[in-house]
């Protein structure tokens, strides 16, 4: 039993954010971009809110051959930007929209959620990939006409919630020079959930608050992924 709690101890020295030690987290295999579809966010969320998944979007498996240069800073906005640099060796992926409440600017508040799943180790290795990305991308000079007030993005790894099998936040924040311009956050949540790595986003047009109303909904995703009879995807 000591053992065992030692084990323990260093799996969580290890990890960014691990729930429990023992046996592996549900997804152990690589799913395929239909199967994925189907542990997105339910169509009907608390609070009234909804999502809408994208029809299936089928792409070939990433080769084993695959070149393993690392990501470059360039194209990089905001946390999503991340996570789809990180994640170029996913199997297969799904995404979902998905909206709710009030939001001052946009209506309602919109987030999405994308699934990816990875072969073998590949989604620990993709939270890897993140994380190296982040470091050595701290600011980035965002394109700009020579007439427009320049812009720059900054990236940060932060404690993800204690969700799967680990976890992270991506947080950007993108700073105009142009006067009372001001800062904007959209950042983005990623959980490992075995093969699967599950990910919710917001854009940077939402306040603080409203962007972590969207975050909140990713106990649900987990469960979500976890499930063996997910809640339907598809509106009835």
């Amino acid at each position: 039993m000591a053992d065992f709690g030692m084990r323990c101890v260093v799996g969580l020295v290890m990890l960014a954010s691990v729930t429990a030690c023992g046996s592996p987290t549900k997804p152990e295999r690589s799913m395929s971009a239909a199967e994925l579809r189907t542990h997105l966010l339910p169509a009907a969320l608390p609070g009234g809110w909804t999502s809408v998944a994208d029809p299936t979007d089928e792409h070939p498996k990433a080769a084993s051959g695959a070149s393993t240069a690392a990501p470059s800073c360039a194209g990089l906005l905001d946390g999503q930007t991340v996570v789809d640099a990180g994640t170029t060796a996913s199997s297969a992926s799904a995404t979902a929209k998905f909206s709710g409440g009030h939001s001052v600017g946009n209506g309602v508040i919109p987030g999405m959620e994308k699934l990816y799943s990875f072969p073998g180790d590949g989604a620990h290795r993709a939270m890897q990939s993140m994380r190296d990305l982040v470091g050595r991308c701290r600011t980035v000079d965002l394109p700009h006409a020579s007439s427009e007030p320049a812009e720059t993005a900054g990236f940060a790894i932060a404690e993800g919630p204690r969700l799967g099998d680990e976890s992270l936040v991506i947080q950007a924040v993108v700073t105009t020079s142009a006067p009372g311009g001001g800062s904007q956050r959209a950042d983005a949540t990623v959980v490992r959930v075995g093969s699967s790595l599950v990910v919710i986003s917001s854009v940077l047009s939402l306040t603080q608050a409203e962007a972590d109303s969207a975050a909140a909904f990713m106990p649900v995703a987990v469960e979500q992924v976890k499930s063996n009879h997910p809640e339907p995807v598809d509106a009835a």
